[in-house]
């Protein structure tokens, strides 16, 4: 977006780096009424005397001087850049200097770094680097008179953007200049504010754009966020006994995940005297059986040497023809059924081995493993809460772990009845958080669903219950916080929406500072409507397309309740 220049109205510059004046150009009323309004604030007949001779342009030909320096001006917002240039009027074969101010937008900082191509017609100037911070000064001059489309080229890593400056004047004579400044001469706009780019660099002022936005109208209610039904779990024992660690290891701790149907302890109940006579004669059973595991072990591998040996044997009386092929075959077979018998005692012998080994360890299902009762979870989420220790005795249905599933959340606020009207079937809503600033919650479509309404009002409150799901798939919110619910209850078609940073209030009235060129802002007293999170609707005083500052907005209103303080003319 390009505002058009307005001649005159950019601060006289008290520096070597401003653009000269072009012989013959007479200064312009609007400079003239500026540079008053300046001068009524410099104290010091030495600041003043500077300013005076500072502000005295090149001679001219033929003797002649200009009275001071005359500039015209643009202001381009790109998309990622925001361009204040000054520069003279220009004129055929005469040197130009145009002072380039560069913006980064979304962070309110100068370019430093860079280079800048400006090309008017087929001529084409630049500069390799800034003279410093924000500020390129690109110098030549024109063979050509006339109107010429111009772009100006930024190549810098903040920031790569050609900025259209629109049409620029190349004019024949110093006279035909003179005439153009005269015609742009304007009187000085009413709230206007003079703040320079050095200022607005050191605020890292923002600035946000009106535009027509659809707004919601809300109804605020208190509210809170609770753990959903089903999202808490308390883990018991079922029994009275020693708990002890899962088949894991260890039991979880405090803030670890565990998953549905996951074994998070043990519990061993005491043995009584029947029990103990259980156990001994289990190990004496499991005992017996191992011998004769062992023992069978030994037939098989004796039948199988004998079977292999017979084998052998009748294959050679075979070869020599002093058996028969019958005899062969039942040795063979023979062998066939002892190699099987051998390999089914060794697997059982193996399954013993594994079977003693567990039991040496303590992991095996012996009568001990039998009688741990497991305590599982019933729901997947984060232990919140271990309120026993490994070893420790619990009784029957002693708590000893507390889950907690926060992934989605309920958003409970309540409503008056005399508002019940206001609320339609499945109304939208946000959701703020003072714990968590900066962030607004949706509580409809994907991450919501319908809200639930209550159907009883509270006798003592005047109230009823209305409740949102919220996904929270990154634990932001705790159930617990406390909460403020929006509750859309209409929607506006605004023509203009601002944010709310950029209202100041000046005397107990809703004002904001537009910028008129990228120095001068105007202050405009607004008619506000309704509010939507941190936009606002403006009703009267802005047009759409316009920009108005955001951050350092405030500071703006004190550079205009005292200009003094704030200083006059650059320092570069």
């Amino acid at each position: 977006m390009r505002l058009a220049g307005r001649s005159g109205y950019a601060m006289a510059r008290t520096h070597p780096d401003a653009p000269a004046a072009v012989p013959g150009v007479p200064e312009s009323r609007g400079a003239h009424m500026h540079r008053q309004f300046r001068l009524s604030f410099v104290l010091s007949i030495t600041a003043l005397a500077a300013s005076t001779s500072c502000d005295q342009g090149p001679a001219g030909a033929g003797g002649e001087s200009a009275t001071s320096v005359e500039t015209t001006s643009v202001t381009v917002f790109g998309e990622r850049l925001l361009l204040y240039m000054e520069y003279p009027h220009l004129v055929r074969g005469q040197p130009g200097r145009f002072l380039a101010h560069l913006t980064v937008l979304a962070t309110g900082e100068p370019v430093r770094s860079g280079s800048v191509t400006l090309e008017i017609g087929s001529a084409t100037v630049g500069v390799d680097a800034p003279k410093r911070e924000g500020l390129f000064i690109p110098e030549g001059s024109f063979p050509e008179p006339g109107r010429f489309p111009a772009r100006l080229i930024v190549q810098s890593g903040q920031a790569e953007e050609t900025l259209d400056l629109g049409e620029v004047v190349v004019h024949e004579t110093a006279a035909a200049a003179a005439k153009a400044a005269e015609s742009r001469g304007e009187g000085e706009p009413p709230d206007a504010v003079p703040f320079l780019m050095e200022q607005q660099w050191k605020l890292r002022l923002l600035l946000a754009r009106a535009e027509a936005q659809t707004l919601s109208r809300r109804l605020i209610v208190p509210a809170r966020a609770l753990a959903p039904e089903g999202a808490s779990a308390v883990v018991s024992s079922p029994v009275g006994g020693r708990l002890v660690a899962p088949p894991s290891g260890a039991l979880p701790r405090t803030g670890e995940e565990v998953e549905a149907g996951q074994v998070l302890g043990l519990v061993e109940p005491p043995l009584g005297a029947s029990e103990l006579g259980q156990l001994r004669a289990l190990d004496l059973e499991f005992d017996l059986k191992a011998l004769d595991v062992i023992r069978t072990l030994g037939e098989s591998d004796a039948r199988l040497r004998y079977a292999e040996r017979e084998r052998e044997r009748i294959g050679k009386l075979r070869a020599e023809g002093l058996s028969t092929q019958q005899q062969l075959d039942q040795a063979e077979q023979n062998l066939a059924v002892a190699r099987n018998e051998s390999e089914a005692a060794a697997r059982m012998k193996d399954s013993l081995d594994s079977l003693l080994e567990s039991r040496r360890s303590g992991t095996g299902e012996t009568f001990a493993a039998v009688r741990q009762l497991p305590l599982a979870a019933p729901i997947t989420g984060r232990v919140v809460e271990v309120r026993r220790v490994q070893g420790e005795s619990v009784g029957p249905n002693d708590a000893v772990f507390r889950i907690l599933d926060s992934s989605q959340v309920w958003i409970e606020g309540r409503v008056l009845e005399f508002d019940l009207p206001l609320i339609r079937e499945a109304p939208d809503a946000v959701a703020n958080f003072a714990a968590i600033p900066g962030r607004r919650f949706d509580l409809l479509g994907a991450s919501g669903g319908r809200p639930y309404v209550g159907q009883e009002v509270d006798a003592s409150s005047r109230t009823l219950l209305i409740r949102y799901a919220m996904q929270n798939a990154d634990g932001a919110v705790r159930p617990g916080m406390l909460a403020e619910l929006e509750i859309a209850t209409g929607r506006v078609e605004a023509a203009v929406v601002i944010p709310k940073a950029a209202v100041v209030m000046d005397q107990g009235l809703p004002a904001a500072y537009v910028m008129l060129e990228g120095e001068l802002f105007q202050k405009r007293e607004l008619e506000l409507g309704i509010q939507d999170g941190d936009l606002v609707e403006v009703r009267r005083g802005l047009e759409p397309g316009e920009h108005v500052a955001t951050r350092g907005a405030y500071v703006i209103k004190l550079a205009a309740l005292s200009p003094a303080s704030f200083g006059a003319g650059h320092v570069h």
